[in-house]
């Protein structure tokens, strides 16, 4: 009976210091998790932006935060491929701005800037539709293009980016 107690007991201690231990590796991935980005960053982790390309931060302008502004509806454009196949694109778009002016010029004429981005892709070229640099050129195009107008009819642009947040092509 004795050895009975003895082995329950044991086995008891056993559980414990499995407990102890999974609770001691839980904390220290915890630990880790939150930790590690903030000693990295005092190490100075962040490698400089390639030639060319222009860190994120430091397109913004200090102190100010971005806005966006969603072109609603979703743009709804039938367009014709190179054979004559009848086409359809639907794009979703933000504008990004640091300005409150901005973003209430862009809601006071959305329907200016609606037709104009309907215009300017209603004779665009399927083949480049489909491709990333396509659609690079695409978000160009509408970014020159709202400016453009914002300057007509504001007499400054003021959009910074302008970004897919939806895009099919059928």
């Amino acid at each position: 009976m004795a050895d009975e107690e003895s082995v329950v007991e044991e086995s008891k201690g056993g559980k414990g210091k499995i407990i102890i231990i999974a609770v001691g590796a839980i904390a220290l991935l915890a630990i880790g998790i939150f930790a590690g980005p903030m000693v990295q960053g005092m190490l100075g982790g962040e490698e400089p932006a390639p030639e060319g390309e222009v860190a994120e931060e430091e397109m913004e302008p200090k102190g100010k935060d971005a806005l966006y502004e969603g072109i609603h509806p979703p743009l709804l454009i039938n367009f014709t491929d190179d054979r004559g196949k009848a086409r359809f694109l639907q794009i979703s778009l933000e504008l990004m701005t640091y300005d409150q002016a901005v973003v209430d010029a862009v809601k006071a004429h959305g329907a200016v800037i609606r037709n104009n981005l309907i215009l300017l892709y209603g004779d665009i070229d399927y083949n480049s539709v489909v491709t990333r640099d396509g659609k690079s050129r695409m978000l160009e195009q509408a970014h020159e293009e709202i400016n453009k107008l914002l300057v007509d009819k504001t007499g400054q642009e003021g959009v910074e980016a302008v970004y897919f947040t939806n895009l099919v092509v059928q």
